[in-house]
């Protein structure tokens, strides 16, 4: 189904009875979606469960947002949804970017957030390395010397080309995977450090990780789960950052164990 919310088109879908569970998917403009990244897990929920899916703006069937978003405006636009839907106080099912918004929900509107299953979460800072200040500095430097250049009338013609191949040497991969549009979004997204939200996430938290997991290292799990006042960490040896999908039967059965366990 097709909704709005915040102006934009929102692609919904929602299968299955019982207790409402809300799945959030991770960043990936050209290639993430609930097609390929919630609907598998969905499946094997909807026996138990009303599941409910969206695409992020930018993402899949949803529209585009139309200024660059933040994690704060993703986070209103997907309790907009929430009210017209109906989800009172939902279970947040959310990977990689998706745990970014749920935990904005839980620390803003905890009256709105049963509980929290956070797998491969985004949110916290890297930590700085003597390799990746100096980068920044390069890019910097470099960044304002074809300022200069660009000043003059024979070379400002050329001042773009310049920068997007200075862009291409410097930026992450995920940047230069962003359509255009959003990527001032994704600039804005991954500057953020939602670290000083943890002690506000008073719900109890699921936090699954792969020990393998790249975009998102373990070190991350291993901080929520120090910091969110009630959380606990299962780690899937040898698994990646799409550790959910490659062991569903044993996420999906870890989940439905932790849900039973807040139930009694």
């Amino acid at each position: 189904m097709n909704l709005q919310s915040k102006g934009i088109i929102a692609q919904v879908e929602q299968i299955g009875q019982g207790e409402q569970l809300l799945l959030l998917h991770g960043w990936g403009p050209a290639s993430v979606s609930m097609a390929g990244h919630l609907r598998p897990l969905a499946a094997r929920l909807q026996h138990r469960y009303e599941v409910t899916m969206v695409d992020f703006p930018g993402h899949g069937g949803s529209g585009q947002p139309g200024v660059h978003w933040g994690v704060k405006e993703y986070a209103e636009w997907t309790l907009g949804l929430m009210d017209q839907l109906g989800l009172e106080r939902p279970t947040l099912v959310a990977h990689s970017f998706g745990g970014r918004v749920a935990l904005w929900l839980a620390a803003h509107h905890p009256q709105r957030v049963q509980a929290l299953v956070l797998t491969g979460c985004a949110g916290l800072r890297p930590r700085a390395t003597l390799r990746g200040r100096l980068r920044a500095w390069m890019f910097k430097a470099a960044r304002g010397a074809l300022a200069v250049l660009g000043m003059f009338p024979a070379l400002k013609a050329r001042q773009a080309g310049w920068l997007a191949s200075l862009r291409g040497q410097f930026a992450s991969a995920d940047y230069l995977a962003t359509p255009e549009a959003l990527r001032g979004s994704f600039s804005r997204v991954v500057r953020e450090d939602l670290r000083p939200l943890l002690p506000r996430v008073t719900q109890p938290v699921l936090l699954v990780w792969g020990e393998q997991d790249q975009a998102t290292p373990l070190w991350m799990g291993q901080v929520m789960a120090k910091e969110l006042p009630d959380a606990r960490l299962l780690v899937y040896q040898d698994e990646d950052h799409f550790a959910y999908l490659n062991q569903l039967a044993r996420f999906t059965n870890a989940v439905d164990i932790f849900l039973e366990e807040e139930r009694a």
